[in-house]
């Protein structure tokens, strides 16, 4: 089979590699979808931890090629996160914490290859889906733990850092569950902006003023920046998207005390999977349209290696 092989930072190729054998609690995946997310641009530039050589991909749909627990054929989408669920941190609860985490695309090979081999306890089935909205399942599943963490709070404004597939999500949610807030995306790129207020009928703007709840989507220091200045008194901030590990940014300890400002980070997506495919399976929200570049193996890598980016989302199918 073929697969996109990140080698070391900055270094990909697409190789040759044996379709790996289903042991007695793994299932083998032949991939219909994996989206490109931001971390995999990360793991290619080295911002983010990776187990080098690593084949990326952590976006998945397919369908069950060998297993002895799902149907052959029957479409699933893949939660790439394995928690250990015995160490101190699985135990009290925090999976995305786990001392012995392994993640499908990070640790292990994972979904911009013909085939991907998970354990049987990462499957989730999805019925009646185009693959094209299936394979936002698992970056539903992030923004629900982000969301969660934020969903009981009063918010007359609402600012997203970003209006890429992830902010569009983020903002769609919003819509549902505060109904009576403005929500406001910021967006740089005149296109993508263009693209989200005529598909999704979401609010693009420039940021005004001060906001209650302010959501980092971009996964840049300038993204951060903007949030923390525009979030208002007794306000929350949520730092959403993966920043490089090496980038820092110099905030005033003055206006967080001064605010009673709230600075919170969502981590990975502990304990969601499920409600996202329920969301999906609903068709309430025509996550599909988000999907704007199809890519062959080659394709990821050009995007990879060159930082190109979708208008919306690029995916490898």
């Amino acid at each position: 089979m073929k697969v996109l092989l990140i080698e070391k930072p900055g270094v990909a190729s697409v190789v040759e590699k044996e379709i790996p054998v289903p042991g007695e609690d793994q299932t083998l995946v032949k991939v219909l979808a994996c989206g490109i997310c931001g971390t995999d641009y990360k793991i290619f530039s080295g911002g983010t931890n990776a187990n080098y050589p690593v084949v990326p991909g952590h976006e998945i749909v397919g369908v069950v090629e060998r297993s002895g627990v799902f149907e052959k054929g029957q479409m699933v989408v893949i939660d790439p996160n394995r928690s250990c669920g015995k160490c101190d941190y699985c135990r009290k609860g925090m999976s995305q914490f786990c001392e012995n985490l392994q993640a499908t695309g990070v640790t292990e090979p994972g979904g911009f290859a013909e085939y991907v081999l998970v354990e049987n306890s990462q499957v989730y089935p999805v019925r009646n889906v185009p693959a094209e909205r299936a394979v936002f399942a698992e970056p539903l599943s992030c923004v629900l733990e982000g969301v969660k963490m934020v969903k009981h709070g009063f918010y007359d404004r609402i600012l997203v850092v970003g209006a890429g597939s992830i902010g569009v999500i983020f903002g769609l949610i919003f819509k549902k569950i505060f109904p009576g807030a403005e929500i406001v995306l910021a967006e740089k790129d005149e296109k993508r902006a263009e693209y989200v207020v005529q598909t999704f009928g979401l609010k693009v703007d420039e940021p005004k003023g001060e906001y209650d709840l302010t959501v980092e989507c971009s996964g840049t220091v300038e993204g951060f920046k903007t949030c923390f200045e525009h979030t208002g008194k007794g306000g929350m901030l949520l730092q959403f998207s993966v920043i490089s590990k090496d980038k820092m940014v110099e905030i005033s300890p003055f206006e967080i005390y001064r605010k009673e400002m709230k600075i919170l980070g969502s981590y990975l997506n502990p304990f969601t999977m499920k409600e996202a495919v329920k969301i999906i399976e609903s068709g309430e929200f025509p996550f599909e349209k988000l999907v704007t570049d199809r890519l062959d193996l080659e394709g990821v890598k050009e995007y990879l290696s060159s930082h190109k980016k979708a208008l919306m989302k690029g995916i490898f199918s």
